[in-house]
């Protein structure tokens, strides 16, 4: 009797405070995390082919450039320029300032030497708006570990055509210094939610204006998420933030909540998917906006709805996640 041996499907391992971000309308890129007892993952890239949920890891000859930042780091992609950019990041107690551009139409890594005033972060938010990479907050190199170290509340722009970073004017209050917040993009309007600042943790909404520049504190309301950082955001409609699990010093959250961007208010909604396990850490990914046309765009926008894709993560107990899980999510409320 002949013996088949069927080869198991590659999977990036278990893994959190990794960095994600879709591509195209078929293809996710991860990079870096950390999985248990601290260890940072060594197998750093990987590719996602969406409709099939097939994962293979990427060699690339700058593959030991980019490993240097195995947690904390941020990538982001720019749709106009079809580029991956990405910035700062922490490995073993050390912080890099260094910027990665990964074109995604060659599959070409770009090492950027800039200028102007580099900051060296860990664990901030970037956000790409018309062409320029906008980074928010995050924890500075003396930072040795989350329980100690200062954080930021400072707004750096890259600009990738002169390769300079720069300090905007912004007018309006601050928020206050911290890491592990999300900061998602809603037209022209950065909405900053959560994250801590050395060992408190946050649950207060600020939105930054980038047409005007200005900072606008968002009034506190009951039913808003409980304070805490390493949840994930994205964007499910113009109007509309989803944020997802996070963690305290206590345990990580099971729980979801919809931002409404017009009335300012926040609201929770329960899903058996998205909510299933305790989560922090991990990737959340619109594909609505990627994988339909622009026909099923607007019929799914009308019956509010929404394509997810959730990967990687902690219950912040010991357990990491690799799975990919992908569903629908009506956002009516």
């Amino acid at each position: 009797m002949k013996l088949t041996l069927m080869r198991k499907p590659a999977c990036p391992s278990a893994r959190w405070y990794h960095a994600m971000c879709l591509c195209d309308r078929d293809t996710a890129v991860l990079i870096g995390g950390e999985g248990s007892n601290q260890q940072f993952c060594k197998d750093v890239l990987w590719k996602l082919e969406i409709d099939n949920d097939f994962w293979f890891p990427m060699d690339f000859p700058m593959q030991n450039s980019i490993s240097q930042c195995s947690r904390g780091h941020s990538a982001t992609y720019d749709p106009d320029t079809k580029r991956i950019y990405i910035f700062g990041g922490v490995k073993e107690g050390r912080h890099y300032n260094r910027i990665y551009v990964l074109d995604t139409t060659s599959w070409k890594w770009l090492h950027v030497f800039a200028k102007g005033k580099v900051p060296t972060l860990a664990f901030h938010s970037a956000t790409v708006y018309r062409k320029e990479l906008f980074v928010f907050g995050g924890a500075f190199p003396k930072m040795l570990s989350l329980e100690m170290g200062a954080c930021s509340n400072a707004l750096f722009i890259f600009n990738p055509d002169y390769e300079i970073w720069y300090q905007p004017i912004v007018e309006g209050e601050k928020p206050l210094p911290r890491l592990g917040h999300s900061a998602t993009l809603l037209k022209n309007k950065l909405v900053i939610f959560g994250g801590q600042r050395t060992s408190t943790y946050l649950n207060d909404t600020h939105i930054l204006d980038l047409g005007f520049m200005e900072y606008k504190t968002v009034p506190s309301f009951s039913g808003q998420p409980s304070a805490r950082s390493f949840h994930a955001a994205i964007q499910i409609s113009d109007q509309k933030m989803l944020i997802s699990g996070g963690c305290n010093t206590r345990a990580a959250f099971q729980d979801a909540f919809i931002f409404h961007l017009d009335t300012l208010t926040w609201s929770a909604i329960k899903h058996s998917d998205l909510c299933a396990v305790p989560r922090a850490g991990h990737t959340l990914l619109n594909l609505t906006c990627t994988n339909l046309s622009n026909m099923d765009k607007q019929k799914q926008s009308k019956n509010n709805l929404c394509t997810v894709l959730v990967f990687g993560g902690s219950d912040h107990a010991g357990k990491f996640y690799n799975s990919t899980n992908k569903f629908q999510l009506d956002f009516q409320n």
